[in-house]
């Protein structure tokens, strides 16, 4: 500690010759107390935060997760992530503002709904659809909601994906590797606990091709309150993907081409 106080005091003298003085966390009215080890970094960026806009120390240990969240918002969205790091050495006119005190640094608990205003569309999109994703399999493999229709498939109840012909294997229909996995685990459980004169030579591609969209589609069904059939068809139409997606993702595309000297049509 002794070396780090003295590289503090020979760097302050440099940057601002004069006569200061040392002061600890002790010394400061109100500074809200680290108790974790792994907080040192944001709590040492809120001290400075708070300290040079002058706004108090309106913060506590168990706002960290979101403050968290707010620092890497403000780096990727003010700064652009995309610089990889040269942005980073330039202020803008919002951390200029920041820093000046005229601009109000968002980051309590009660202010959350203007952080959320900040998260770019596409974003929001894909939390959404994630959200959405761990309800359907939540009311699979947790509530069982499917588990009847499941047993019953394996017990002879017709299934149009038991002897389906396709070019292609039967999409998946969930984006998050997570919730797959979740799903074939589950569903690998009740393949092994229920007895079946079914006959395939591959478990796991009977799981993907039948058991798969079987529980999904009934999920969908009881979800949503639609029959069979429009479940289907939600099924076989994939997950919805909001246009600001697709515009993000051709922006990054576009982008990759100009780097290699290519054109996006």
């Amino acid at each position: 500690m002794g070396q780090n106080t003295s590289f503090s005091v020979n760097l302050a003298q440099t940057i601002d010759p004069g006569s200061w003085t040392e002061k600890t966390g002790h010394d400061i009215a109100g500074l809200p107390r680290q108790t974790f080890g792994n907080d040192c970094g944001i709590f040492m960026l809120m001290y400075t935060l708070c300290i040079v806009t002058g706004v108090g120390f309106d913060f506590q240990e168990m706002d960290m997760p979101l403050i968290r969240k707010w620092w890497c918002l403000l780096l990727m969205e003010r700064f652009k992530i995309e610089g990889h790091g040269q942005r980073f050495a330039f202020w803008t006119d919002e951390a200029r503002s920041l820093v000046q005190g005229t601009l109000q640094p968002v980051y309590r608990v009660p202010r959350q709904s203007a952080v959320s205003e900040k998260v770019p569309v596409h974003i929001e999109s894909v939390d959404d659809r994630t959200t959405e994703e761990k309800r359907l399999v939540d009311f699979i493999v947790k509530l069982q909601g499917s588990e009847e229709h499941l047993v019953g498939v394996l017990n002879g109840k017709p299934s149009k994906w038991l002897h389906k012909v396709t070019s292609s294997r039967v999409p998946v229909y969930l984006d998050s590797e997570e919730q797959q996995d979740i799903l074939f685990a589950y569903l690998r459980g009740v393949l092994d606990r229920t007895p079946t004169e079914l006959s395939f030579t591959d478990e796991v591609q009977f799981i993907c091709d039948v058991l798969f969209p079987e529980a999904i589609i009934y999920a969908l069904a009881a979800l949503r309150n639609l029959s069979l059939q429009e479940a289907e068809q939600v099924f076989l139409s994939g997950p919805y993907y909001h246009f600001s997606e697709v515009e993000e993702f051709n922006r990054k595309i576009d982008k990759q081409l100009r780097k290699e000297g290519r054109s996006f049509n």
